[in-house]
């Protein structure tokens, strides 16, 4: 398994998207904002969505590769995490 998240990462495409999942997205928005923990959050785009949407938290993601895309996403976006 983590040879695939390796080479689902390493890509320079991002597997996903640069937008949140819909449905995450979905529900974070009916929410009330507060604290948010995001475990194996990949590429960051769901963490950088809930950053934007005045969420605190955390996210992280074994995968350094990952990290680093997820920074970019955050970079282009303007914000400072």
């Amino acid at each position: 398994m983590k040879e695939f998240w390796n080479k689902v990462y390493n890509s320079s495409e991002y597997a996903y998207g640069k937008n949140p999942n819909f449905y995450f997205k979905l529900c974070l928005d009916k929410l009330p904002k507060g604290k948010l923990l995001l475990a194996a959050e990949g590429e960051g785009r769901n963490a950088v969505y809930a950053a934007e949407s005045n969420w605190r938290g955390s996210a992280y993601d074994l995968r350094e590769r990952a990290k680093d895309k997820g920074l970019q996403i955050a970079f282009e976006k303007g914000g400072q995490f």
